[in-house]
């Protein structure tokens, strides 16, 4: 808590218009990782409207779905491309997806977010259930401050989450700046990964000679017995 005030106290002092920042702009990822809490600040006129979009690396990715058919039930699945793999929403005030509609200049950016068809709003429910997609209001502190705490599912693919920050007015978009989340993977995980991607002959003659040991090293304790 006193981590929040003390940030933003201090940028309520530097802070000249519209604007946010992040109190860390890179998530390590390991084997012991948890998910990571992230804090969204910044300041804001009084009259503006804020929309915050954090969109991760577009990827391809398959959609599942259950379809009737007479009297049973089926499963659907779909290929998608350049879906992100994650999605967050942020605005002040409060601002739901018919509301974005309105505004092209962010439909036009995002595609989760460009129009209402069924499929992505499977696609966004999917996401939702995963902890991949949220919509969530801004929280307004003293004066033009706004906060707010969320946090990095353990499930988030690495890569970079693009931030988008819009200042609206009339749904019309009068300023707009972007930052880079980064997610990266470290730790022994990430080593072997690497090694299996680019050296992928000499990681599996690694395991062969691993098995080997393992297996001598078995048969000496057994026989012992």
């Amino acid at each position: 808590m006193f981590k929040i005030f003390f940030l933003v106290f201090f940028y309520s002092n530097l802070a000249l218009s519209a604007n946010f920042t992040l109190d860390k702009f890179k998530i390590e990822i390991n084997s012991n990782f948890l998910g990571e809490e992230i804090l969204l600040f910044g300041q804001k006129e009084n009259l503006s409207e804020l929309v915050i979009i954090f969109e991760g690396e577009l990827k391809n990715a398959r959609l599942y779905s259950k379809i009737k058919k007479g009297f049973f039930w089926t499963n659907q699945t779909k290929d998608l491309e350049r879906i992100p793999s994650f999605f967050a929403i942020f605005s002040s005030p409060k601002k739901s997806l018919n509301e974005l509609f309105l505004i092209p200049e962010i439909t036009n950016k995002h595609f989760l977010v460009s129009n209402y068809s069924e499929e992505l709003y499977k696609v966004r429910s999917a996401l939702k259930n995963k902890g991949l997609y949220f919509e969530e209001e801004l929280e307004n502190v003293e004066k033009d401050l706004y906060l707010k705490k969320f946090k990095i599912p353990d499930n988030i693919p690495v890569g970079k989450i693009a931030i988008t920050f819009y200042e609206i007015s009339n749904n019309k978009v009068v300023s707009t700046s972007q930052k880079n989340l980064l997610i990266e993977k470290k730790g022994l995980s990430n080593k072997l990964e690497l090694l299996l991607s680019e050296q992928s002959i000499f990681y599996a003659f690694i395991l062969i000679i691993f098995s080997i040991i393992f297996s001598l090293i078995s048969n000496l304790i057994f026989r012992k017995r």
